[in-house]
């Protein structure tokens, strides 16, 4: 037993008896109202994002009297977050460390807005009884981009159902019998980075309605009293420090904290909403960069581009070599390099003439934030869904850059090469996964003509299910030519022989 885990293990354990001398720590605590008020949202998403997320705004808003209310908290099936969350009354820590206005800062709060955590596999009766009641007005999603997906299988007697459309469809259905539909409307927030968002969850409650023939009055009901946003969210959350420096950061503070969130400071939390989505989820008056929006085009387009583009590349370049962290790839004397070379000749020219000047400084704010040095962003975690992520973010700058420039961005298009072969080194919780090593496997014997033949099949199968249209014809050979070198002499050769010559 290392020295660090028996101080871990020697220190009391985050819980509402220990808030009084957590306050004389210096740390912020969850204000004694807050804890005492009512659950008036649903979130059906208990991971690190959310969790450094929304109910900080929660909290924030009910600490300047502009709301009164919690989040219950919804996962899948129970781990040891789960068990974490009753060990400790619900309570976490939340470190934001980062740079703001040039000025390093270190924010320690203790987040109060969570009531409860429960999972669907344990616990759907006590989900669906908070669901029945009236003052829970807003439902919250973050399922990923692979969540949000129709699933012809799903019983409306399985409980819980197994997919998100199901699951929600079932909720909506159980608040609608127990109101009669009256006085029940209920804000819906999804945070998928999926565009339009909204629409998409709008269509798969009606296809799931229809599927499991719940009523027409029902569905008039979905359609007239659930307000469905859409929106786009942002801030880069790192999550539970690996155990050596939890153990650090616990001993800091001076209590065992299984759920402890390190964050950058920065948030955006752009929504597109009507006036009852607004008004019961009033985050924006006391939180200024939760913001509601006529249109999220200018906001999605720019952080899909510039702060997820760059941070892709870094992740999947960095799985290549074997990396950990995310700074690891930064400071790396090639990925780095490459990286930059990438937002500066392919990224920002594909954004075109308009804006150069704030598309630039903003590559410059997020590519100061993706490398923070006081985050641990661990590439484990970025990696899953790691084909779609990177098929969202990345081809719509390779689409653009071939219509306004008339040439191929080989960069990206390296990325997409390497892409595949993480695919096919790495064992990928990715939705996609086995699809490549089958289409890989048909390919042989390896041959340029085989090696194109499996970029388009993967790339087809890419582009439709995130609905990002490229021109594969034009891109597969170039793909597939990168796509052999790389397995051929490796990641680091490729690079210096033809992209960082000097």
């Amino acid at each position: 037993m290392t020295r660090n885990s028996q101080v871990r293990i020697s220190l009391p354990t985050l819980s509402l008896d220990l808030l009084p001398q957590v306050e004389n720590r210096g740390l912020e605590i969850p204000s004694a109202r807050l804890l005492k008020a009512p659950e008036t949202i649903l979130q059906l998403g208990w991971g690190k994002f959310m969790r450094g997320f929304v109910p900080d705004f929660v909290q924030s808003a009910n600490a300047h009297g502009h709301y009164q209310g919690r989040v219950l908290a919804v996962q899948r099936s129970a781990d040891n977050r789960s068990s974490a969350a009753r060990a400790q009354n619900c309570l976490y820590t939340l470190i934001l460390r980062g740079l703001v206005d040039n000025r390093q800062i270190e924010v320690k709060r203790v987040i109060g807005s969570v009531s409860r955590v429960l999972a669907a596999d344990e616990s759907w009766p006590e989900i669906e009884e908070a669901v029945r009641r009236r003052e829970l007005r807003v439902i919250l999603s973050n399922c990923t981009e692979t969540g949000l997906k129709f699933d012809a299988e799903d019983q409306l007697d399985t409980r819980p159902p197994r997919s998100f459309p199901g699951k929600l469809v079932r909720l909506l259905f159980e608040r609608w019998k127990a109101t009669d539909g009256r006085d029940a409307d209920v804000a819906i927030i999804p945070t998928e980075l999926v565009v339009n968002n909204g629409p998409l969850v709008c269509e798969l409650l009606s296809r799931q309605a229809e599927a499991w023939e719940l009523g027409e009055r029902f569905v008039t009901w979905l359609r007239d009293s659930i307000h469905v946003a859409s929106t786009l969210v942002d801030r880069i959350v790192v999550g539970t420090p690996r155990a050596e420096l939890l153990a650090q950061e616990c001993e800091a503070i001076g209590y065992r904290d299984d759920l402890l969130t390190c964050c950058e400071p920065y948030y955006l939390f752009a929504i597109q909403a009507d006036e009852f989505t607004q008004q019961h989820f009033p985050m924006h008056i006391a939180t200024p960069n939760v913001r509601f929006v006529e249109d999220l085009a200018p906001f999605r387009w720019r952080k899909l581009r510039v702060l997820n583009g760059p941070q892709m590349i870094l992740t999947t370049l960095g799985i290549l070599l074997e990396f950990h962290v995310v700074s690891e790839s930064v400071r790396d004397s090639q990925v780095g390099p490459f990286t930059e070379e990438t937002i500066w000749q392919e990224i920002i020219p594909a954004m075109g003439p308009d804006e150069v000047v704030a598309n630039s400084r903003y590559a410059r704010e997020c590519y100061q934030r993706i490398g923070n040095p006081t985050v641990e962003h661990r590439l484990q975690g970025i990696r899953v869904d790691l084909t779609t992520k990177n098929a969202i973010r990345l081809f719509p700058s390779i689409r653009d850059f071939m219509k306004l420039r008339q040439q191929l961005p080989k960069r990206l298009l390296l990325t997409l090469a390497a892409t595949l072969a993480v695919a096919l080194h790495v064992e990928l919780q990715d939705v996609h996964a086995d699809y490549i090593v089958k289409c890989w496997s048909a390919s042989q014997p390896v041959s340029q003509e085989s090696a194109v033949a499996f970029v388009q099949n993967v790339l087809s199968r890419l582009s439709e299910a995130t609905h990002e249209e490229i021109d594969i014809p034009s891109i597969a050979p170039e793909v597939a030519k990168l796509f052999l070198r790389i397995r051929e002499l490796g990641l680091r050769t490729v690079l210096a022989q033809q992209f960082l010559r000097s």
